[in-house]
Order: C-alpha cells, then structure tokens, then sequence
C-alpha cells in the first residue's frame, strides 16, 4: 500500500492583511459607538463570571476532596459546588437570552451584528 501524493498548500499570510482592523473589520461598527461599548461590557462581564463561577466549581470540589470524611466538611463542598454549577447556568442563560434579543433587534431594525 502506498500513501497517496497530495499536494495541499497552506497559506499562512493570508489572513495578516485584516490585522489591525479592529473586531468588526473594514465597514464594521465603530469602536466609539454606544451599543458597540455596551456590548463589549456585557461580554467581558459575562467572561469574567464563568471564570469565578468555574473557580468557585473547583473550590467546592477541593473542599469536598479534602474534607476527610466529615459530613460538615462535604457538605459545604457540595454547597459550593451546586452554587457554582447554578451560577453557570444563569451566566449562560444570561449570555443566551441577551444573543437571542440582541439578534432580533438588529434583524426588526435592519441592522447587522457581526
């Protein structure tokens, strides 16, 4: 059996001419504009909450690892853990719903949303 020949290119440099565009890229939505700044709030908010709720995941997962068997100890873990998974879940809801709503008002407006 031989391996068949492909000759297959990649082309690393192609996509070095949209850099220093921005996010939304040549026509896109200026940086400065109000909805624009209000949405990269939103997504850093967002960001930055999976990130503590994840870390709040992984320290009720350490307290309960190590609680050494005390009922107390484990159910604190278990608290801490059921709290962050919660929280997760409205973060994403959250995250979710404001995609959904921020899509259909640029569709009823005519809008884009890149």
């Amino acid at each position: 059996m031989v391996a068949p020949v492909a000759f297959a290119q990649l082309d690393i440099t192609g996509n070095l001419a949209n850099t220093g565009e921005g996010i939304y890229g040549p026509g896109g939505a200026p940086a400065n504009d109000l909805p624009v700044i209000i949405g990269n709030i939103i997504n850093v908010v967002l960001g930055f909450l999976g990130v503590v709720l994840v870390l709040i995941v992984i320290y009720g997962g350490f307290k309960y690892m190590t609680s050494g068997g005390e009922d107390k100890g484990a159910k604190e873990g278990k608290q801490w853990i059921i709290n962050g998974i919660i929280g997760l879940v409205i973060v994403l809801s959250a995250y979710a719903i404001t995609t959904f709503v921020v899509s259909r008002l640029a569709t009823a407006t005519g809008t884009t949303v890149q």
